[in-house]
């Protein structure tokens, strides 16, 4: 009954602003003579009719219209100009309210916007003690609706209880958040609620990778990292070609959180056109840390590139000291120029060295007299630094 009666109430507003506007014609205009001021209320009734009975607003306005011009030829015994001008604005008005209440329900549904409005209120009244509740109680529907419509600190906070609970039916939510917030600490904290998620969210992020926004792509990578599903290997492996070189390190971050499984595609990148491949690869093997690549960064060392050279004698560092008699034999053998540009590379000398004091004294001894035949000055302190007094 309550429900009928709230549904028959635009209908009955309407109705009553006929009824009151007929009351104004009669004793306003009829009765005093008045013929402007109150008649502007009755686009307010107009528009009420447009918004919940859409065109049947020409209706209403043409009533309207005429109960206005119709008194007023009935005063004067005259066609009055501004009395049609009225009457007519009032039809016009009920077919523009109409076409506008159309579009605008079209895109703006009002019930939406309340219950929007809504939850926005319940968000406010809601504190941290109220959402660690929430997931003690497993309570998913109240953490989506804080996360969509609570305060930053409130949804921060329902974030990280959404990761706790590990519930498959957050990762829409939280991929959107991901994608979109406003707020980079958010993004941040939804990624590690999708990695503490784990395989159920792998797909939807691994959607992500290619997103325009370089800060989804990295996070991205690190959550799919810590996962470890073999399924982002080959997405990840394409990110080592990132235009961002900050999401190139964390693609191979990622993969080497991922490990062995992810060893021979590195391993095919290593030989890659692209010497931003090349570094990122050599990069997570060098996380991975297996000694049977020691053979396949070797050669880097001699690469072309800088940044491919720094990263390849990062890797042999923390494969740790079983690189060093292969590091020696390859640098023994290798031209002297190439020797040369490999030590004044002031990024790969530092890895180098620090396999090299491991080796011993003799070994660094080894090298400087290596390095000091080259006759190089800028290789002073390099031979310096090995030979010690």
């Amino acid at each position: 009954m309550h429900n009928s009666g709230y549904r028959n109430l635009p209908f009955i507003v309407v109705i009553l602003g006929l009824f009151l506007a007929t009351g104004a014609e009669v004793f306003y205009h009829a009765g005093s003579g008045i013929v402007t001021g109150y008649s502007h209320l009755y686009y307010l009734v107009v528009i009420i009719a447009a918004y919940y009975f859409r065109y049947w607003a020409v209706i209403v306005g043409a009533y309207l219209g005429v109960i206005h011009y119709g008194i007023e030829i009935t005063l004067t015994g005259s066609v009055a100009a501004d009395a049609a001008l009225r009457a007519i604005s009032l039809i016009a008005a009920g077919i523009v309210s109409a076409f506008l209440a159309s579009a605008l329900r079209t895109h703006v549904p009002v019930k939406e916007v309340i219950e929007n409005s809504m939850y926005r209120v319940r968000a406010m009244m809601v504190n941290e003690a109220d959402i660690v509740k929430m997931r003690k109680s497993g309570d998913l529907p109240g953490l989506l609706s804080l996360l969509a419509h609570g305060e930053m600190d409130q949804r921060y906070a329902a974030i990280d209880a959404l990761g706790l609970l590990r519930d498959p039916r957050a990762i829409e939510l939280l991929i959107e958040t991901t994608r979109s917030d406003t707020y980079s600490g958010l993004r941040w904290k939804a990624a590690e609620a999708l990695a503490r998620i784990g395989r159920p969210a792998v797909g939807p992020l691994i959607s992500l990778l290619d997103d325009p926004d370089e800060d989804v792509r990295w996070k991205v990578a690190i959550a799919l990292g810590e996962i470890g599903d073999q399924r982002a290997i080959s997405p990840l492996i394409s990110l080592l070609a990132d235009p961002d070189s900050y999401v190139r390190s964390r693609a191979a971050l990622a993969l080497g959180a991922i490990g062995d499984r992810a060893t021979p595609d590195l391993i095919r990148s290593l030989t890659s056109v692209d010497p931003a491949v090349r570094s990122s690869a050599a990069s997570a093997l060098g996380i991975i840390g297996t000694e049977e690549v020691i053979p396949l960064l070797i050669p880097l060392l001699f690469d072309p590139v800088d940044q491919v050279k720094a990263e390849a004698a990062a890797a042999l560092a923390k494969i740790g000291p079983s690189a060093l008699p292969l590091i020696v034999d390859a640098v023994k053998s290798a031209p002297s120029d190439a020797r040369c540009k490999l030590f004044s590379d002031l990024g790969a000398v530092e890895p180098l060295l620090e396999i090299i004091r491991e080796g011993g004294a003799e070994i660094r001894l080894e090298c400087a007299f290596m390095l000091k035949e080259l006759g190089d000055p800028s290789l002073s302190l390099v031979i310096e630094e090995l030979g010690g007094e």
